[in-house]
């Protein structure tokens, strides 16, 4: 298997698909994979990969931080198989921001999404910085606003990028969410260290899955 994840951070703005430059903050992960890009994003999609099952079971779930995955709706053109994000799909994840907590802990936060992007990536070498060419998969999806929590006082998105290395047979994951609006700084100060934690659940949580053949072992 490859190294470890690596830990958490809490940072700068990274600029994000939709909402582009700029928020207030941002929380980031990587981790090598020993699996090519395609194989971590399958996993990642899946929606019933991520309910939590006692690790005894068949195909218990990789993911402490996201317990549950609920589709809610799907784009107009999905097909026979409604269970996996697509670009459109709106979503529930059910987040416990203790992964530690017990596997038979009580419903955690419910939050709201959107798939935001779902493409793959293919970008030559820079020429002016002598960049490599990146393949693989991205992957992000926005907090759906309310009206308990419009738009303009707290919105979100959450990128991952899945890009082969070793000819294909590793993947170079990297995952970042940034945070816009009002209430951003609130955020910062009183969750951002349960979000790191999080993070890193899922980053490890997915890196065993993928490298192990996802079966929970």
């Amino acid at each position: 298997m490859s190294a470890p994840a690596a830990a958490a951070t809490t940072g700068a703005p990274l600029p994000t698909p939709t909402y582009g430059a700029g928020g207030s903050f941002a929380i980031s992960c990587s981790s090598r994979i020993a699996a090519a890009p395609r194989d971590c994003l399958d996993v990642v999609v899946a929606s019933s990969e991520c309910t939590f099952l006692p690790p005894d079971q068949d195909n218990a779930a990789w993911n402490r931080f996201c317990r549950k995955c609920t589709i809610d709706s799907q784009p107009d053109d999905t097909p026979s198989d409604p269970t996996h994000l697509r670009l459109g799909t709106h979503f529930t994840f059910d987040v416990h921001l203790n992964p530690s907590e017990p596997d038979g802990a009580a419903a955690g936060q419910a939050i709201a999404l959107q798939v935001s992007v779902l493409e793959p990536i293919d970008e030559p070498a820079g020429s002016e910085d002598g960049s490599p060419p990146r393949k693989g998969w991205r992957i992000a999806w926005k907090q759906r606003a309310s009206l308990l929590m419009p738009a303009w006082l707290l919105r979100s998105e959450r990128v991952q990028e899945f890009v082969e290395v070793e000819g294909g047979k590793e993947t170079d994951y990297r995952c970042w969410e940034t945070f816009y609006g009002l209430l951003a700084p609130v955020v910062r100060m009183a969750a951002a260290a349960q979000v790191e934690r999080g993070f890193e659940a899922w980053s490890e949580g997915l890196k065993g899955r993928v490298e192990k053949g996802g079966r929970g072992e």
